[in-house]
């Protein structure tokens, strides 16, 4: 069999081994841009979940209705140097305080809703563009019941007695609930304490110095009821009679 002359050009065309276009400079080139372009379009879509989110508060114990200032600071790991960006929620457990926005990596909230009671609170970082989600460790928080206001009340048996004569003085606080000590004083020195019952507290005395005594008693408080400091009170103490 014979081949004709083109025959045999298209066989020997086709037979010829093909140039790789992989070879080819410019191919390579924009080759590389596209996956450089690819890869920094895609860092969006892989966050650095490495964002640490601590909370600190101004308080750690308090009594109910008192304001607390809780600070979340969200920090970016030290591989980077951007600071992330975004929100964070404040929990009681798991009931939302409230959010914040971050501003250089700090967001705050004042809450004075708590309960009485202990609280475990957190904060969730919700993340951004570079980093993910973060939560912080727990704080607890003790709410305790707002102590009740008193006033004392001081009175004396006399305002005017001979040196060495007795006097009682008596304390009377605003609550006939209120219990706890209750002292008494001679301008800043101690005479003696007594202890509230139905909220009156007594005290008697043979040792006020000669001349004109300031007297004043304090309620310590408890629990429950607020200390309370007494208007003063004078008594004249005169030299004892021959």
């Amino acid at each position: 069999m014979r081949w004709s002359g083109s025959t045999s050009k298209r066989i020997s065309r086709w037979s010829r081994p093909a140039k790789s276009i992989l070879s080819k400079p410019s191919f390579c080139a924009c080759l590389t841009l596209f996956l450089a372009l690819f890869l920094t379009g895609c860092a969006n879509f892989f966050p650095d979940s490495t964002a640490t989110a601590v909370l600190t508060t101004s308080a750690t114990s308090a009594t109910y209705d008192t304001s607390i200032t809780l600070t979340a600071t969200v920090s970016a790991p030290s591989t980077s140097d951007t600071t992330p960006t975004g929100t964070v929620t404040f929990y009681d457990s798991a009931t939302s305080l409230g959010t914040g926005t971050l501003s250089s990596g700090v967001a705050t909230l004042a809450v004075s809703t708590l309960s009485v009671g202990t609280h475990s609170v957190t904060v969730v970082y919700g993340g951004d563009s570079n980093y993910g989600t973060s939560t912080s460790s727990a704080v607890s928080i003790t709410i305790s019941e707002a102590l009740t206001d008193t006033t004392t009340t001081l009175t004396t048996s006399s305002t005017l007695i001979s040196y060495g004569t007795s006097v009682t003085l008596t304390a009377t606080i605003s609550s006939t609930a209120a219990t706890g000590t209750v002292t008494f004083y001679d301008g800043t020195t101690v005479l003696g304490t007594a202890t509230a019952a139905a909220g009156v507290a007594t005290f008697t005395t043979t040792a006020l110095p000669e001349g004109t005594d300031t007297l004043t008693a304090i309620y310590a408080g408890n629990s429950t009821y607020a200390t309370s400091t007494s208007s003063s009170i004078s008594v004249d103490v005169v030299a004892a009679s021959s």
